[in-house]
């Protein structure tokens, strides 16, 4: 089974070489864990290696998420200046839009199918997987709407995704909604414990489909330059 490198250092040994190549994945976690952090270094991981990325934000602009970058010391900038990486702000597709008109939600949808294949883009990342705007909304339309997501990404065979999620601070949930981590061909957790006064980030490959991985938590810093860093077994 081919396999797309993370980026990441270690997460790749732990996954015995990687994501396997094609599939979609789930960045789940808590505000302030790093979920972006890690989806812009397996992009960056990417252009390194001469392929084609795409960012799709949905929540935060575009701006933002360069600037956010410059601060570790990554020029993001660079990358778009040379058509390496295309950033594509998905806010307003979702501003006037309601999780129950199921035409609007399959040409969203088809819409970031299209952007993967007209840039021939082998990585993609949609931050996050469901807009914070349909966490109110009824579950049975926004489990439809990830599961289609998925399938349809999934369908692009060449093209990696990961997918963040968020999950409530203090909660047990692997996800916002409670449908990703099934559609999802894996999950990696991205937590924050709190040990007397001290409060560490942990990393945790929940699942991935198809190959084996490594089940221990790891602790993890968020470093300039080189990012999210595993360091030791939780």
């Amino acid at each position: 089974m081919e396999k797309v490198k993370t980026g990441i250092e270690k997460l790749d040994t732990l996954l015995y070489g990687g994501f396997p190549k094609g599939r979609a994945y789930l960045i789940s976690g808590e505000p302030g864990t790093g979920k972006t952090i890690f989806t812009l270094q397996f992009l960056k991981k990417g252009i390194e290696l001469g392929e084609r990325c795409i960012y799709i934000s949905i929540d935060e602009k575009p701006e933002h998420i360069i600037k956010n970058a410059e601060s570790l010391g990554w020029d993001l900038q660079s990358y778009l200046n040379k058509g390496q990486l295309k950033i594509f702000d998905f806010s307003n597709f979702f501003t006037n839009l309601t999780i129950e008109d199921t035409k609007s939600v399959t040409k969203v949808i088809g819409e970031i199918v299209n952007y993967v294949k007209e840039h021939k883009a082998t990585r993609l990342v949609i931050d996050p997987i469901a807009p914070l705007l349909f966490s109110q909304k009824s579950i049975t339309n926004v489990s439809e709407y990830i599961r289609k997501l998925i399938y349809q990404l999934e369908e692009t065979d060449n093209c990696t995704t990961l997918l963040t999620s968020y999950v409530p601070v203090g909660s047990d949930k692997l996800s916002q909604h409670g449908i990703e981590e099934f559609a999802a061909s894996g999950i990696i957790l991205l937590r924050l414990v709190k040990e007397k006064s001290n409060v560490m980030r942990t990393i945790w490959i929940r699942k991935i489909r198809g190959t084996k991985f490594d089940l221990s938590e790891y602790n993890y810093e968020i470093l300039n330059e080189r990012g999210i860093v595993l360091r030791q077994p939780v």
